[in-house]
């Protein structure tokens, strides 16, 4: 083999394993921040958008003691994130991770700060629908603001959540562990911010209560060993909108504990498949 072929050869290869290396690496989120009505602070959010043309919106909410970078980190969790972002990249979703207010438990100021992104988001790709998803206090606040603003989502996904935040508030105050201690301190303080009256907004905000105002798809997942949030509520909300008729895809997993839903999850294409349905 002379050299101008060996060169061409090893020029070639070269360029294979550099689009091999490409393919497999996920782009740098774009970070971008919006203007939060309640309080008029400006509040950050992650972006990664696809390969090809926008089909859907996706927004992540992350969970108690964490922040918008959750959700974008590849390598915890069972890679969970990053194999949600390369199918996101693959299907032509635009996949977002906002900040909502720390530890807010889609309180007040945290659902009208939701409001604002949606409509940053719903006037960059007007048309296309946009899902909620989240796991744990994500799942939760993805519930509780599809219940208060069903008409500005098309579908959520909620892993762990407490279905009723009512109950498990209190719960939570009755029990001896410091992470539930500091979960119920955090929900008071962002439940009775401005003036709100703590009862009233758990009242209001409990999707098993308020499971009618749930018209979306909703897919469930819930480990029925889950001791930091109690698979029960879940559960009950699974039934109740069977028995509404509404199009609720409910997976429980026997041995799961509280981050099980999240390691174990199906594959997000099916997820994404019941989501599109509506």
């Amino acid at each position: 083999m002379d050299w101008p072929t060996i060169t061409a050869v090893v020029v070639a290869c070269g360029v294979l394993l550099a689009t091999v290396h490409a393919v497999g690496e996920l782009p740098e989120p774009q970070r971008h921040t919006f203007n939060c009505s309640a309080d008029g602070s400006r509040w950050p959010y992650l972006v990664q958008q696809p390969a090809d043309a926008v089909c859907a919106v996706l927004i992540n909410l992350h969970g108690h003691y964490s922040d918008h970078h959750q959700g974008m980190t590849e390598d915890i969790y069972g890679n969970h994130f990053g194999r949600l972002r390369r199918i996101c990249r693959e299907r032509g979703w635009v996949y977002v991770c906002p900040w909502y207010g720390g530890n807010s438990w889609m309180g007040p100021v945290a659902e009208s700060g939701m409001c604002d992104l949606l409509a940053v988001l719903r006037e960059q790709w007007p048309g296309r629908p946009i899902y909620l998803s989240g796991g744990s206090m994500g799942g939760t606040s993805a519930l509780i603001f599809a219940v208060r603003q069903p008409d500005l989502i098309a579908g959520v996904v909620a892993r762990c959540p407490a279905a009723d935040i009512e109950s498990y508030y209190h719960f939570a105050v009755d029990s001896d562990s410091a992470t539930l201690q500091n979960i119920a301190a955090a929900i008071r303080i962002n439940y009775t911010m401005d003036g709100h009256d703590l009862a009233t907004e758990l009242s209001e905000r409990s999707a098993l209560k308020h499971a009618e105002q749930l018209t979306m798809p909703v897919y469930l997942c819930h480990g029925a060993r889950d001791k930091l949030i109690p698979v029960e509520a879940t559960r009950a909300l699974a039934a109740q909108l069977r028995e509404q008729g509404r199009l609720v895809y409910y997976l429980e997993l026997p041995e799961g504990d509280h981050d099980a839903p999240v390691i174990q999850t199906e594959d997000w294409r099916q997820i994404m498949n019941f989501l599109e349905q509506a």
